[in-house]
C-alpha cells in the first residue's frame, strides 16, 4: 500500500549528517557518486515499499541521488498498485538502464515487503502508511538493508518504540537509516537554526508554529464486495491506526523543526484540544480537523502548536523562535533584532538532500542513523494528538510507556480493521 496514492570497502566520510556535508556552506551534486564508482559490482539496488506518489517520488531522488543506483523489486498490498508503479518506471526511456524489474520482483500483498526483503536489494525505501512503518523498518534492518523511511516512523506508541530498538539495531550492524523529516536536510533552515543555536536570538523563551491548510480532500469509493479492512487501507489517511492523524502526519515537521531548534530536547508535558468540525461523517473516517496544543519543556519554555485542514479557509505557514535579543522566523529564513539576517534559500532541493545523503553514507561507510530524531518528533504528534483525544494531560514518559497498539488481530483483506470510532476528550480514555 502507498503513503499518497489511496490506494567493498569504503574511504570513511566525515560528519554527522547532510550538515556535515552542506551545512558548512559545500554544496553536494547530485553526481558524487560517480567519483566513487569503481565497477558494476558498485551499483546499489533499490527496493521500494509502497508505490504511490510519495513512493515514486522517493525513487526519482534515489535515482537522480547517485548514477549507480538501480531499482530491482517493488512491493505494495494492492496488486494494481505494484504493477502501475512498475510500468510506469519501465516505460521512462530515460530511465530504461536504471529499472531491472522482471515480474517476480514486483510482489503485492500484506506480506510483500517480506518477499522484497528476499531479494538482493541493498537500499529498501519505506512509503507506506504510518502505522506499517515500525515492523516494515523492522524486518528491513534485521534483513541487514539500509533504509529511507519516511515521516511519521508510527501511528502509536508501541510503534515508536519499536522503531526506537531498529534503529539502535541499525547503528550496531553499522546500516545507514535516514529519515523523511526533510527540513533537517535544506540548507536555509540549516543556516538559520545554526544562528540560532551560536546566540542569534540570546536565550530561547518561547517556540509558535500554526500551519492552517486544506490538507487531503482525496478518497476512494468503496465498491460492491469490498470490505472494511480495504476500504480502511484505500482510505488510510482518515484513520487514526493506519495515519497517525493529521497532527503527526504533516505537522510532525513542524514539531521536528522545533526539536531541531531546541537541539534535541523534547518537552516534559503536553496539554492539547481538538476536534472535527468540517471533516465529519463516516467518509472522513476518525481523523480530527484542528489541533492546538501546548508543550511544556523542564527550562520553562513553551511551544505552541496549532494546525488545520479545513477547505475553504484562510491559509497560514509559520515557524517563529522568540528570544531575549530577537525574532526567528524560520518559514522567511529572517531574524529580527540585534543581530538581523535574512535569506531565502530554494527549499525545493531538500526531498533531493535526503537521498544524496543516504547514497554518500552507504558509499563512505558512516551509517548515518536518524533514529533519534525521527521517533522523538514522531511521538510529539502522537502525544499531542493522544492529549487531544483524551481530553488529559499527559508527561511525555506517559505517552512513551503508552500501551495504546493500533495492530489488528489480522493482517488480510478479510480481517477486522482498528474500530473507528471517532474519539471525545474526556470519554476516550487514556491507554
Amino acid at each position: 500500500m502507498s503513503e499518497h496514492n489511496f490506494s567493498g570497502t569504503r574511504r570513511q566520510f566525515v560528519g554527522t549528517g547532510i550538515a556535515g556535508i552542506i551545512g558548512a556552506g559545500v554544496a553536494l551534486k547530485p553526481a558524487f557518486a560517480a567519483a566513487m564508482h569503481n565497477s558494476v559490482d558498485d551499483t546499489l539496488k533499490i527496493g521500494l515499499v509502497g508505490c504511490g506518489g510519495r513512493g515514486m517520488g522517493a525513487v526519482n531522488d534515489s535515482l537522480t541521488a547517485d548514477p549507480y543506483t538501480k531499482v530491482t523489486a517493488l512491493a505494495d498490498v494492492f496488486p494494481e498498485e505494484a504493477k502501475r508503479g512498475a510500468e510506469r518506471l519501465r516505460k521512462n526511456e530515460n530511465l530504461k538502464d536504471r529499472i531491472d524489474l522482471p515480474e517476480e520482483r514486483v510482489f503485492s500483498g500484506f506480506d510483500a515487503y517480506e518477499k522484497l526483503l528476499t531479494t538482493d536489494v541493498n537500499v529498501v525505501l519505506l512509503a507506506t502508511p504510518p502505522f506499517f512503518r515500525p515492523i516494515q523498518l523492522q524486518a528491513a534492518i534485521n534483513a541487514g538493508k539500509h533504509v529511507f523511511c519516511e515521516k511519521p516512523v508510527a501511528s502509536d506508541p508501541v510503534g515508536c518504540r519499536k522503531v526506537d530498538d531498529a534503529a539502535k539495531l541499525a547503528k550496531e550492524k553499522g546500516l545507514t537509516l535516514i529519515s523523511g523529516l526533510c527540513w533537517r536536510y535544506e540548507k536555509g533552515m540549516q543556516d538559520i537554526i545554526a544562528k540560532i543555536h551560536d546566540g542569534a536570538l540570546g536565550e530561547i523563551k518561547s517556540l509558535n508554529s500554526i500551519r492552517f491548510n486544506y490538507g487531503v480532500d482525496k478518497r476512494s469509493p468503496r465498491t460492491e464486495g469490498m470490505g472494511d479492512m480495504e476500504f480502511q487501507l484505500r482510505n488510510w489517511y482518515y484513520y487514526t491506526w493506519l495515519s497517525a492523524d493529521f497532527f503527526a502526519e504533516q505537522f510532525v515537521h513542524e514539531l521536528d523543526k522545533m526539536s531541531w531548534v531546541m537541539q534535541n530536547e523534547y518537552p516534559s508535558y503536553c496539554i492539547c484540544s481538538g476536534g472535527r468540525q468540517t471533516r465529519t461523517g463516516e467518509q472522513n473516517g476518525n481523523v480530527y480537523d484542528h489541533f492546538s496544543a501546548v508543550y511544556h519543556y523542564a527550562s520553562g519554555i513553551r511551544y505552541h502548536a496549532t494546525s488545520r485542514q479545513q477547505l475553504s479557509c484562510s491559509n497560514s505557514f509559520q515557524d517563529y523562535v522568540i528570544g531575549t535579543k530577537g525574532t526567528a522566523d524560520l518559514m522567511d529564513y529572517k531574524i529580527e533584532g540585534e543581530n538581523p539576517y535574512h535569506i531565502r534559500k530554494n527549499v525545493n532541493q531538500m526531498y533531493l538532500n535526503e537521498h544524496i545523503a543516504l547514497y554518500d553514507s552507504i558509499r563512505n561507510g558512516k551509517a548515518l542513523n536518524n533514529g533519534d530524531y525521527m521517533v522523538k518528533s514522531s511521538m510529539m504528534g502522537i502525544m499531542a494528538r493522544m492529549s487531544a483525544y483524551t481530553g488529559k494531560e499527559l508527561t511525555w514518559e506517559q505517552a512513551w510507556n503508552s500501551k495504546l497498539d493500533f495492530s489488528p488481530s489480522e493482517y488480510s483483506f478479510e480481517g477486522k480493521p482498528v474500530p473507528a470510532e471517532v474519539p471525545m476528550p474526556g470519554v476516550t480514555p487514556f491507554v
